[in-house]
């Protein structure tokens, strides 16, 4: 959990839990430095906390952070947020390696009790593990009555935040009323019972967690910002499996899961089946699951690029970044040998000085050489091009007449014939 050399920021409320971790870490010679998150809820109580907690700090010798902020609309979730945001910013502007929070035994199974209340899989019942990332617990095999009374022991006040007593709050009425009622009712030992089938779940969760890891590791690619899996590696792995499978895929395209239901992991899986190809699910948090073809893209929603449209003169080139390719085309003598859907040769004489190239737009008809004429659209998906790049595939066309398009045969009624007089070859060059 902690090394030697680590630098610690410790949150600190002024509450008891947050002064034990804070007096535990001095105590052990860490290098510690504090940081306050004042919400301002509680007028002049909150600043009250505030200089408690810089004052036991400056006691300690111990470099003190603090900042003022207004929360709106779920204060637990809005101030939860907050705090993580203040941590990360310190540890990363100042250079601290863990961030340590005070969360007890208690807060693991009144989380696990909300969680399971409001319908959640392992992973949210194991939340508040003992280390996650940079961030660490060591309290959380504590509890509440034993920190209190630790801290009697060495005369050690602290704070009281009232609104822990609102039973207005969820957790409140859980932590006041709930527990309480069921330790009476069912398990007077229910804190440490529950806590115990916390860590049970931990284990195994970090046991499917790796199974899920290596599966993606296995089946899934980074392809720039999109993470990808194969269909068809999906079809004959366990329900289960395929959940977390999903989940861990959103994670690598970069969600944090907040807010991401049961419902949204079942309308992703339910792109595999057969039939789905095009259709998409959208992601809070701004992600987007697609399913293109053989294969389901995680990813940021694709900009919708303007249109565009260029002069590409004869001879002459041009340049078409929204396609990421050089245009050029030149007049020859006789058509060459060489086959590619880069370069193509065409008949000058039905072409006229210059063609222009634009965006791909629905409607567009195409009659490339040895395929089926019919809708763009159509060869795009018999080409299986995805969708997110379609919108931006160069077009190359004569009055309105499509001549080209890249990575396809040219169109039948520019083809150079026996008689063609005039040869011009256009080709399209990666920039």
């Amino acid at each position: 959990m902690l090394d030697p050399q680590d630098r610690v920021l410790a949150g600190v409320s002024g509450g008891a839990d947050s002064v034990c971790l804070l007096l535990a870490l001095k105590e052990l010679g860490y290098r510690l430095a504090v940081a306050h998150l004042n919400h301002g809820l509680r007028g002049a109580a909150a600043d009250e906390d505030e200089v408690f907690t810089k004052t036991l700090s400056e006691m300690l010798g111990l470099e003190f952070f603090a900042r003022r902020v207004s929360i709106s609309g779920s204060i637990e979730a809005a101030g939860r947020q907050a705090r993580r945001e203040f941590f990360a910013e310190l540890a990363h502007r100042y250079g601290f390696t863990k961030i340590a929070l005070a969360h007890t035994r208690d807060d693991r199974v009144e989380t696990f009790l909300m969680n399971l209340l409001r319908g959640s899989g392992p992973e949210g019942l194991v939340s508040m593990a003992p280390v996650s990332g940079n961030t660490i617990r060591p309290l959380i095999e504590t509890s509440r009555a034993e920190i209190e009374a630790w801290l009697k022991d060495r005369s050690q006040t602290w704070r009281t935040d009232s609104t822990n007593l609102d039973l207005s709050f969820a957790r409140n009425r859980l932590r006041h009323a709930v527990i309480p009622g069921l330790a009476s009712e069912f398990n007077p030992r229910l804190i440490d019972t529950v806590s115990r089938t916390v860590e049970i779940l931990e284990g195994e969760d970090a046991w499917i967690r790796s199974i899920t890891d290596q599966w993606l590791s296995e089946n899934g690619t980074k392809e720039e910002d999109d993470f990808v899996i194969r269909v068809e590696a999906l079809e004959s792995a366990p329900v289960g499996l395929v959940r977390r499978v999903l989940r861990g895929a959103l994670r690598r395209a970069g969600s944090d899961l907040r807010d991401v239901s049961f419902d949204h992991i079942e309308n992703v899986r339910g792109l595999a089946e057969p039939g789905k190809s095009g259709k998409v699910v959208e992601i809070p948090g701004g992600l987007i699951v697609a399913r293109e073809f053989g294969r389901l893209i995680f990813r940021r929603p694709v900009e919708v690029l303007p249109d565009y449209e260029y002069q590409l003169k004869i001879p002459g080139q041009v340049r078409v970044p929204e396609s990421g390719k050089l245009f050029r085309a030149e007049i020859i003598e006789k058509e060459g040998s060489e086959v590619s859907l880069q370069r193509v040769y065409l008949d000058g004489e039905s072409i006229g000085p210059y063609v222009r190239i634009r965006n791909w737009k629905p409607g567009d008809y195409y009659r490339p050489v040895g395929w089926p004429a019919g809708k763009l659209k159509k060869l795009f998906q018999r080409a299986r091009i995805p969708r997110s790049h379609r919108t931006s595939w160069p077009v190359v066309v004569a009055d309105s007449t499509i001549v080209w398009v890249t990575s396809f045969p040219v169109s039948r009624e520019f083809v150079p014939g026996g008689r063609s007089q005039r040869i011009v070859a256009i080709e399209a060059l990666p920039v």
